[in-house]
Order: structure tokens, then C-alpha cells, then sequence
């Protein structure tokens, strides 16, 4: 028994010598004290409240370089009702003006969002504290908090408001997440190339109506469906112009790309993001639309002191309009989010927004507008970035009616976050 204890040790000082992997692991717990809503049943009696829970984040996280830092790779494992490899990619500089990478990135490589996208709301929103609309998902999605399934309205259809184009991410981009190759050339501090090519076009056979034109992944369209950015980075703040070729709009029904531009600065206590996105028509045949597309616009603001600090965004969908049309119609999307530190473990945050969209949802709901808002006070005791505990409130709509009414939805929710 001591010879094979002993072998087995200097097996594992082996291994860890030839394959040095850096592990770590990120568990989220949340709890769900009470809920429910002021919906009716079948029955047109008030719907019960219940209680839950889940774990939204059960994660093991792997990364290593070999080759004196040419060559690396990171893979993780996450659990969400079963164990999937969430990200994974390698990668190879030869120098440190170009870097090759194969894989794929959940949290994407070059996004330009700032305050407005996930770093709204971070840790609170992926242990299921925070509500974040516009950053995953659309305005107005109702989502189970066990199951993660989406609510569906009488006539079985999913309840967005504006759907994708709700989405913050219409006007800024989140960057390169899908499976594929590409390359970072850094000619300077200043500047940099990146490109992107998916192993996926994007497209599904079931929606090319031309059967000349299959199949959906032909080498055309993959290349098509590829990504670039030019990314600058001034004394006086960061310009990007990036091109998505169809990843990030494959969740906009029709989208053949968009180009999207961003600054952002940083002046002090003082953050900036700025954005604007132009969305391309393309062919009917591949089920993409040829009429305009909405513009995306879009501003986040981040101010910080040592006691107090508030984000704020705000981004709309304007113009490109056409009357009768999936495309007649206009929205906005405005969120803020005041935080106070209580103590040097305690912080107070009060996150409150409000989605509008005009038009649109007359195709969809019968109605000519919808009006959602979310109010979601919560409490972090820890750090951060560090082990945590959380208390919310949070209240919601999505504007829609049911019936002849509205809908709103409220919890009291609790969470533990701890990475190790």
C-alpha cells in the first residue's frame, strides 16, 4: 500500500510539472424565500406564492501555457442541470504582435460595452439577484427560477417586448463568443487587428428557401458570418469599430451583420461608453430581410467615489423605419443604479429600469405600445469580488397584458457567491 501511495505521488509531481494547469472553481447558491405575482389562474382566482431555488453557477475553470508562455489553453466546465464545457479555447504567439486563437469564449473576446452590458449589475446578476434586461435576453422575458424556462403568453408565444432589438447588445457589441479561429495582430500599444472566422455560418437549411442556395454552411457563408474590429486606444479614451457578420445578430431574425462604433473614456471618478450600430439587410432567400433595420444608440455613464457611485444607461432603436412592417417601430431601454458603501463589508444598491417599445408589438400583442420596469434593491455583505452574501427585493413587469391587465411578478431573493 506505501509503495503505491508513493508511486501515486510521484506520478502527480509529474504530471503537474509536464501539464501545470491552474484550477479554480465558482459556486453560486440562490434561494428564493417567496414569490409570486398578481396573475389570475384558470380559475380567475389569484395565483398562489411559492418558493425555490437553485444554483445558477456550479463552475471548474482550467488554464495553462506551455512552451514558455507560447502556447496556452483554457478550458471550463459548468453545471446547469448537467456538466458542459462552457468555454474552451488554445492558443499560439509566436510574438507578442500576433496571437492565434481556436475555440470558444462565452464571455467573448474583444466586446465593447463598458457599463452597459454585464458590468451593469456582474456578480449580482449571474447568482439571479439582479435583474439586467437587455444583456442575455430581451425586455419583458419571464423566466422560471428553478427551471430557467421562459414564460409564455396565452397564445404560446414567448413575452419579449421588441425581442432582440431590446437587447443592449443591438447597439453595442459583445464580442466574439461563438466557435471558430482568429487572430490578434498588435502591431503597437495602440492599435489593434482583430479577425474572426466561426466554423458556423449562422444560418439554418430550414430557413434558406432557395434550393440553390444550400447548404447553410457553405464556405461563403461562414466567411461571411466572420468578425473584425479595429481597436484604438488614445490617451484620451478607447474608438472601436467593429463588424459582426452575423453571431450576435443571428438572434435578430433577419440581421445579415452590423457594424457597430464605441468610445470609451474614463475622466477620473468619471466613466463614459458610447455607442451606435448600423444593422445590414441581406437576401430574402436566406431569410434575412431587405428592408431598413432600426439604428442602435446608446450611452452608459459609471461615476465612483469611496462612498457612494452610480451607472446609468440608456439605449434606443431609431429610425429605418417601415410602415406595416416587423421594422415599424422604435424603442428605449434606461436603467440606473445608485450604490452606497454601508461599511468596509457592506454595500446598498438600488437598481431600477424601464423599457419602452412603440409599434411593434401591435403585430405581436395587439397593442401599439408596451411599457416594462423592474425595481431590485439589494444587499451585498462581503467583497466585491470575494466571497459574498446577497439579500434582494425585486419587482417586475413586462408591460404586457394578460387578459385586461398587466402582470407583475415579485420575489425575495438570497444568494451565496464563493470562488476558490
Amino acid at each position: 500500500m506505501k509503495k503505491l501511495i508513493a508511486i501515486s505521488v510521484v506520478f502527480a509531481l509529474v504530471a503537474g510539472a509536464v501539464f501545470a494547469v491552474d484550477l479554480t472553481g465558482t459556486v453560486f447558491g440562490k434561494g428564493t424565500l417567496i414569490q409570486g405575482d398578481t396573475g389570475k389562474n384558470a380559475a380567475g382566482n389569484s395565483n398562489k406564492a411559492t418558493a425555490g431555488g437553485s444554483m445558477p453557477r456550479v463552475r471548474v475553470d482550467g488554464a495553462g501555457e506551455a512552451g514558455d508562455g507560447e502556447f496556452g489553453g483554457y478550458i471550463r466546465y459548468q453545471g446547469d442541470g448537467g456538466v458542459s464545457v462552457n468555454a474552451v479555447y488554445a492558443w499560439w504567439k509566436p510574438m507578442d504582435q500576433f496571437k492565434l486563437i481556436i475555440g470558444e469564449n462565452s464571455d467573448a473576446f474583444w466586446g465593447k460595452e463598458g457599463v452597459t452590458g454585464w458590468g451593469f449589475n456582474q456578480m449580482p446578476y449571474d447568482c439571479g439577484i439582479a435583474q439586467n434586461p437587455g444583456v442575455w435576453y430581451g425586455w419583458g422575458m419571464k423566466k422560471d427560477p428553478v427551471t430557467g424556462a421562459a414564460d409564455a403568453l396565452p397564445d404560446g408565444s414567448t413575452p419579449y417586448i421588441g425581442g432582440a432589438y431590446m437587447h443592449n447588445r443591438y447597439t453595442f457589441y459583445e464580442g466574439w463568443a461563438n466557435r471558430g479561429f482568429g487572430v490578434e495582430i498588435t502591431p503597437t500599444d495602440m492599435i489593434a487587428i482583430n479577425l474572426a472566422i466561426p466554423f458556423d455560418s449562422g444560418l439554418k437549411d430550414s430557413q434558406i428557401t432557395n434550393p440553390d442556395k444550400k447548404p447553410a454552411n457553405q464556405a461563403a457563408y461562414v466567411y461571411k458570418a466572420a468578425q473584425a474590429q479595429l481597436d484604438i486606444k488614445m490617451d484620451f479614451g478607447n474608438i472601436a469599430i467593429s463588424y459582426d457578420g452575423g453571431y450576435r445578430n443571428s438572434r435578430i431574425i433577419g440581421s445579415a451583420g452590423a457594424i457597430y462604433v464605441y468610445y470609451g473614456g474614463s475622466f477620473g471618478d468619471l466613466g463614459l461608453d458610447v455607442g451606435f450600430s448600423y444593422h445590414l439587410t441581406g437576401d430574402a432567400e436566406l431569410g434575412q430581410q431587405e428592408k431598413a433595420f432600426p439604428l442602435g444608440v446608446g450611452l452608459g455613464v459609471k461615476y465612483v467615489t469611496d462612498s457612494f457611485g452610480v451607472k446609468f444607461r440608456v439605449t434606443a432603436a431609431l429610425a429605418g423605419h417601415e410602415e406595416g412592417d416587423a421594422s415599424d417601430f422604435k424603442y428605449i431601454n434606461a436603467s440606473v443604479l445608485p450604490f452606497f458603501n454601508v461599511s468596509d463589508n457592506m454595500a446598498a444598491f438600488v437598481n431600477v429600469g424601464v423599457g419602452m417599445v412603440m409599434g411593434h408589438d401591435k403585430l405581436v400583442y395587439g397593442e401599439d405600445s408596451a411599457m416594462g420596469w423592474y425595481f431590485n434593491p439589494y444587499l451585498r455583505v462581503g467583497a466585491e469580488w470575494g466571497p459574498s452574501f446577497y439579500f434582494g427585493i425585486n419587482a417586475y413587469s413586462d408591460g404586457v397584458k394578460r387578459g385586461d391587465a398587466t402582470v407583475t411578478n415579485w420575489e425575495v431573493p438570497i444568494a451565496l457567491v464563493v470562488s476558490f
